[in-house]
């Protein structure tokens, strides 16, 4: 097993309109990494627009990679509109309780 990432970039709407191609490059991102013994990197792009469905989509995406043995990993700078609408939601609990690994995207 490798640690170089598998990355997907994700940026622009981010938004219930979008999730079936989100959701179509995750699962293409996770069976390349899965065959290649490599781990997922989502990058979130800090001036994406997103609603409700990028979260959720990523708590499911968490789910398919535990199930699959695949490392997910996810980027999003501190300023990000992603992280404004997790705690909106009243979901950054669930991300601080270890369902999701987000990555200060300002670290690398």
């Amino acid at each position: 097993m490798t640690d170089d990432p598998k990355t997907l970039r994700l940026q622009g709407a981010l938004t219930i309109k979008t999730a079936p191609e989100i959701r179509a490059h995750l699962l293409a991102a996770f069976a390349e990494a899965k065959s290649a013994g490599r781990p997922v990197e989502i990058d979130i792009a800090e001036d994406c627009e997103c609603d409700l469905t990028l979260p959720q989509l990523l708590l499911s995406a968490q789910a398919t990679a535990t199930r699959n043995g695949i490392d997910l990993r996810i980027r999003a700078p501190r300023q990000a509109q992603f992280l404004t609408t997790l705690e909106r939601a009243g979901l950054s609990a669930a991300i601080d309780g270890g369902s999701l690994t987000i990555t200060n995207g300002d670290q690398r």
